[in-house]
């Protein structure tokens, strides 16, 4: 009974120091100097549907830590700012660690489609967002427009 305990108190420990935050502001990574140049994030249409990119404009790599598969989301909203579909909420995604490095002056992309939903006609807000474990999400909107 001891040992269980012990073990249990062991475990508990590991995630309590493993839960920590960063206050510098870093991205998973780096360093907590200011960066010179921005991060720009668009969401555009692309062939099949729509292309959320992070641009890198910095001159430093930039590393996002990710607690699972899934390294981007996105939702549409209705004309009164409710959330009428998410990613997340109809996707599943591997409980893994990861990570994805953005060199200075590169990008990332994603490119995402909209399932077929039941939607009224009108037009739609589309946002997208990375989802890592810390730092900015880099949101980008566009619109979504069903007939």
């Amino acid at each position: 009974m001891r040992t269980w305990k012990l073990s249990l108190l062991a475990l508990l420990w590991v995630l309590l120091s493993a839960c920590g935050t960063s206050e510098n502001g870093s991205y998973g990574g780096g360093s907590s100097e200011e960066k010179k140049g921005e991060v720009t994030s668009t969401l555009e249409k692309a062939d099949a549907g729509y292309r959320y990119t992070v641009k890198n404009g910095t001159d430093e790599a930039l590393t996002f830590n990710f607690t699972s598969s899934q390294r981007f989301d996105f939702a549409l909203l209705n004309a009164d700012g409710e959330q009428v579909f998410s990613l997340a909420s109809v996707s599943s995604f591997a409980q893994m660690l990861g990570e994805e490095t953005i060199e200075a002056g590169e990008e990332l992309s994603y490119d995402l489609e909209v399932p077929p939903l039941d939607l009224a006609p009108g037009t739609y807000k589309m946002e997208a967002w990375l989802t890592p474990e810390q730092g900015p999400a880099y949101q980008a909107e566009n619109e979504y427009v069903v007939e």
